[in-house]
């Protein structure tokens, strides 16, 4: 059995219902794509092992559900992440003027120093929202990393994970506060993909033996599915 043991990070996904979150979590860590599937409720997580510049590092991505009834309950899932990927979709403006809430909730919620990465889901559909004033958006909100990916093609969704564990090792380097204020627990190495929804975050998932089930009114238990790219 290896006995090696490596850190964890803990990324969080963020934005608009329908901008291709799950699809986005999916693409990385099984590489398919699912036309269609039904709206995350809560919070669902994977993990993944994945070796950056011969660094082995376990991460925990939390997919986290669009719907307003759901944002207070997310908030809380923000203590001791490393990185958040907050996504609009390239071709729904009105996800990406929304971004300016995510924005408020991740100055009320997160740590000042987490990574955050602007990522323009869908590139592969015909665009509503020109890269330009994406990039100006990022640079004027101080995003430290921006990509346009397709969640159905894969374009550019592992290069926008291994950039993001680039920069939090880095910045684990640089800022003492930065490092004290993520969860780093270190484990041994397995490849596992798990999903639950929980009303509140743990310290380690893979010590919870079955999920807890949000408690939702039967006007959000909304049956149709949605398209996602």
């Amino acid at each position: 059995m290896n006995k090696e043991t490596v850190p964890m990070f803990k990324f969080i996904v963020v934005g608009d219902q329908s901008v291709g979150k799950s699809s986005f979590v999916k693409q990385y860590s099984e590489s398919i794509f699912i036309e269609t599937h039904k709206p995350t409720i809560g919070v669902e997580f994977v993990k993944k092992i994945v070796v950056v510049d011969k660094r082995r590092v376990e991460l925990q991505i939390w997919d986290t559900a669009g719907q307003e009834q759901f944002r207070s309950m997310i908030k809380s899932f923000y203590r001791g992440a490393a990185g958040v990927f907050v996504l609009y979709g390239v071709n729904q403006r009105d996800s990406f003027e929304k971004l300016n809430e995510w924005l408020q909730e991740l100055q009320e919620s997160a740590h000042e120093e987490i990574v955050k990465i602007l990522v323009g889901n869908k590139s592969d559909l015909e665009r509503d929202v020109s890269k330009k004033e994406a990039e100006k958006f990022m640079n004027d909100n101080n995003f430290s990393l921006f990509f346009e990916t397709s969640a159905k093609t894969g374009e550019n969704v592992e290069k926008a994970f291994v950039e993001a564990v680039k920069l939090v090792i880095m910045r684990m380097f640089t800022s003492e506060s930065f490092k004290n204020s993520i969860k780093t627990i270190k484990k041994t190495p397995a490849n596992s993909r798990q999903n639950t929804s929980r009303n509140e975050p743990i310290d380690d998932v893979a010590q919870s033996s079955k999920p807890i089930q949000l408690q939702v009114t039967p006007q959000n238990q909304q049956k149709q599915e949605k398209q996602c790219c």
